[in-house]
């Protein structure tokens, strides 16, 4: 699906000016699951393309009534692009699925961007995770304060804003502390992409020698879920 000699660095030349939403991009389009259900979405399409025809002469009365072109809503919640309140467009539920607004991109696509194809749905809001007592202490990238919630919160979370930037400034100029940035990480995303381009040609094991068992673990993740973990990361 994705044609590129993954032994060759070079071959990844673009990836230096990528964006985190076009990193998402590049982990996602390499998902097998992501190919499979985009093929057959496409396959349906081009069916209803055939029977009601394209744009501007589609016959689309036709198109939103046959079953092929819709799911029920209570299988795609957060879809779009919704018929009678209760059908949702199949492009709108594939999209969806897999964080777009509406049209899903093709994964052969190399730059949807382009085209104003790579249309992300913002990332909701997560919670910090509250410490319990008895939890495992935090790790060098994160850090713990409490608060006392029957005290005002405002000069609570200034103070707490200044320990925080103190406490990272500390960490960064003792080199126990790597930013999170897309400059810092985009050389070890190369090296992902080519594992799971490795992998996909069927020479994983040669992978796992060059860059190891845990990167294409690491890589794998990023596929799934983990790359709309990408899409917070700043430049």
């Amino acid at each position: 699906m994705i044609n590129r000699d993954w032994k060759q660095r070079q071959a990844y030349a673009f990836c230096d000016a990528l964006t985190s939403a076009q990193w998402a991009w590049e982990f996602l389009r390499r998902n097998p699951d992501y190919q499979r259900e985009w093929q057959a979405f496409w396959n349906t399409w081009k069916e209803l393309e055939a029977a009601y025809g394209k744009p501007p002469n589609r016959d689309f009365c036709a198109w939103k009534n046959d079953p092929r072109a819709w799911l029920p809503a209570s299988e795609c919640a957060d879809g779009e692009c919704r018929i009678d309140a209760d059908k949702v467009l199949i492009e709108c539920a594939l999209g969806a699925r897999w964080g777009f607004h509406k049209f899903p991109p093709d994964p052969r696509d190399d730059d949807p961007v382009g085209e104003g194809r790579l249309n992300w749905r913002p990332r909701k809001e997560q919670s910090l995770p509250v410490v319990e007592t008895g939890m495992e202490p935090p790790g060098v990238e994160q850090m713990g304060l409490v608060f006392d919630l029957s005290l005002p919160l405002k000069p609570q979370l200034e103070q707490a804003r200044r320990q925080l930037q103190m406490e990272a400034g500390l960490r960064r100029r003792q080199g126990d502390l790597q930013p999170r940035r897309v400059k810092t990480l985009k050389a070890h995303w190369t090296m992902l992409l080519r594992a799971l381009d490795a992998r996909a040609t069927g020479e994983e094991e040669q992978a796992v020698e060059l860059f190891g068992a845990e990167a294409l673990t690491e890589a794998v993740g990023l596929t799934k879920k983990g790359y709309l973990e990408l899409l917070g990361i700043p430049p």
